[in-house]
């Protein structure tokens, strides 16, 4: 690739991504409508559900229904990140989500997905969370796949105020 072309795209996204954080934006709670809300989810919760639901209707694909279950499971997955600082898929005792599913006794499950991820210092975390995950190929993979079809999202705020995510996606034929 041409150097000037590469300086140009790359001055060019951080124009755009510069001027996504001075817009006015909305926060979760702005955009969390009371039909759409998920019970038991936190806003920032609902907010990144029915984020993720919008992008996959864009790309004609069902929505994710929401599972209890797996909710809690994200949830205290972020709680981990959050207390530990750690960013990834296993803990410090090995449990990876595998482990995690099982120790839950979620049963009926074909296939499994997980994105994690952590924000602080923008005025929507949660979206930087989800244009992170769409930028990853693994993690965007994770979103637009037709293989699943329940998730749970959890998140958990660290001391320093930063945003730790955890999606869990799931394929079954079981919707509960």
């Amino acid at each position: 690739m041409n150097p000037n072309l590469f300086q140009k795209i790359i001055r060019t996204l951080c124009i755009l991504l510069l001027a996504n954080l001075l817009l006015p934006g909305t926060t979760p709670s702005a955009e969390v409508s009371l039909p759409g809300k998920i019970s038991g989810a936190t806003e920032t919760e609902a907010y990144l559900h029915e984020s993720i639901n919008r992008i996959r209707k864009e790309h004609r694909l069902p929505a994710l229904k929401a599972s209890p279950a797996l909710r809690q499971i994200a949830r205290n997955h972020s709680r981990f990140m959050a207390n530990s600082g750690y960013l990834g898929h296993g803990e410090s005792v090995g449990r990876d989500l595998r482990s995690r599913i099982e120790k839950a006794k979620v049963k009926g499950w074909r296939t499994l997905g997980e994105n994690v991820g952590r924000s602080m210092g923008y005025r929507n975390n949660a979206d930087v969370l989800i244009s992170g995950w769409m930028h990853s190929k693994p993690h965007r993979k994770n979103i637009l796949s037709a293989d699943f079809n329940l998730t749970g999202i959890g998140t958990a705020e660290a001391a320093d105020g930063t945003l730790y995510g955890t999606q869990v996606f799931m394929g079954s034929d079981d919707q509960n």
